[in-house]
């Protein structure tokens, strides 16, 4: 592993930050799914174009649902799309329409049109890549999907054949990998992930998931064959033709516990987000606990304060430079702004019931400095943070466009929006 920087906090920033609830129905129907608001942290549920802002969330447990801020408070939803088994991507195109890459394995593609509505759509199923999938629109409006887990199966959609694939490969994993997040620049492609199999054997825990029973709505637990999770490396890849050289895609490790595992008690790392600055830069940010535990995930089994963010920098393809932005966080996103100065909003808590935001910025190059992070008053605990990505279409603003949904199996049926400005 490279070495790792601690960075250097300097003053608070000065932020407004306003919030308003979409709904509070979302994933409440309790349909036969997990009965939550959404659920992947790699996909993209809010997206700004302009003016425009769209959220996506859940409306039951199995049907995703598109909102459109018309304004303060206010938002219109579309029809539910055909049901799924995960939530989906939200991209936009350079004309503004609305896309959403959904279904099992990525297997539709809806297309919103007029832009700028969310009533009317279409939808196509011309390709197929795999679970846990991830979705970029480029400066052509071609869009690259890739989902993981014994590979890295991918597709490519041409916007000039109605949007029909004009590409596909499949990439084997040495191990099973998911939980993609890409992005499609030009022809070059750039995916991040992380370890996803299971080993089983009587020296690991049960794992008890409770949920409600469909059709009595009563509390239910099933436990899983003994085993857990070993989350041990998080990875990046980069293509850099995906059309000349289909193929050529280059690896690198970007965070590795392994060395923490003794067959049973082990920490755990994650990547968390993957972003394209406006200077061509990679930015990648992973999470890291290095704290001994035995529990299905390790994750629930730490101490959360045990926990560190870290944000590596560098060229496509790498090498990379890691900074430890805060420790006792287990999540961050990262954006830039209009200004060139980069934001940070992170998470602390356990995967799904995360307790609070916090809000960080730096300027482009001095990535061992960033201000103290700020707490962002919020009115519950939550599930996954979003924000709006330009990998996925999004106008680069001076605000920054915020999801979050209230904790898994708790308040999910809240999906939230927040608007964040940074000040002075």
């Amino acid at each position: 592993m490279s070495e790792r920087t601690q960075v250097t906090y300097g003053p608070p920033a000065k932020v407004k930050f306003e919030m308003e609830m979409i709904t509070d129905t979302a994933g409440c129907k309790q349909s036969g799914g997990s009965g939550a608001s959404g659920w992947g942290y790699n996909q993209s549920n809010i997206i700004r174009c302009g003016e425009e802002v769209y959220a996506m969330s859940w409306r039951d447990d199995l049907t995703l649902t598109v909102f459109r801020r018309v304004g303060p408070g206010q938002w219109e939803a579309s029809l539910p799309l055909p049901p799924v088994p995960q939530n989906g991507n939200l991209l936009v195109d350079s004309t503004g329409h609305l896309h959403v890459i959904a279904g099992k394995q990525a297997s539709y593609h809806v297309v919103f049109d007029p832009p700028g509505q969310v009533k009317r759509f279409t939808m196509e199923q011309y390709a197929t890549a795999e679970s846990r999938f991830g979705a970029s629109i480029n400066a052509k409006d071609q869009i690259f999907v890739a989902g993981g887990l014994a590979n890295m199966t991918w597709y490519v959609l041409n916007p000039k054949d109605g949007f029909r694939p004009m590409a596909s490969g499949v990439l084997q994993h040495e191990k099973h990998r998911g939980y993609n997040m890409v992005i499609f620049n030009g022809a070059e492609v750039h995916s991040v992930n992380s370890d996803d199999y299971f080993i089983k054997g009587d020296q690991y825990p049960n794992q008890s998931v409770t949920t409600r029973d469909p059709q009595t709505g009563e509390l239910r637990t099933v436990e899983t064959p003994r085993g857990i999770y070993p989350v041990l490396n998080a990875y990046y890849y980069y293509c850099p033709d995906i059309f000349k050289s289909p193929d050529d895609w280059r690896m690198t490790v970007t965070s590795d516990v392994s060395d923490t595992f003794d067959g049973t008690a082990r920490g755990t790392t994650d990547h968390q987000d993957i972003m394209l600055d406006a200077q061509g830069l990679v930015h990648l940010t992973y999470y890291e606990n290095r704290q001994p535990s035995t529990t299905v995930w390790a994750g629930k089994g730490q101490d959360q304060m045990n926990s560190s963010v870290y944000h590596a920098v560098g060229k496509p393809g790498g090498p990379f430079t890691h900074f430890c932005v805060g420790k006792a966080f287990n999540s961050c996103r990262v954006t830039q702004t209009p200004d060139g100065r980069f934001h940070y909003l992170l998470t602390r808590g356990g995967r799904g019931n995360a307790e609070g935001v916090w809000y960080a910025t730096g300027e482009a190059g001095q990535w061992d400095r960033v201000s103290e992070p700020i707490r962002l008053e919020i009115p519950s605990r939550l599930w996954h943070f979003f924000v709006n990505m330009t990998r996925s279409g999004g106008t680069r603003a001076p605000v920054i466009d915020c999801y979050w949904t209230g904790a898994y199996s708790q308040n999910s049926n809240e999906a939230w929006y927040g608007r964040l400005t940074p000040e002075g």
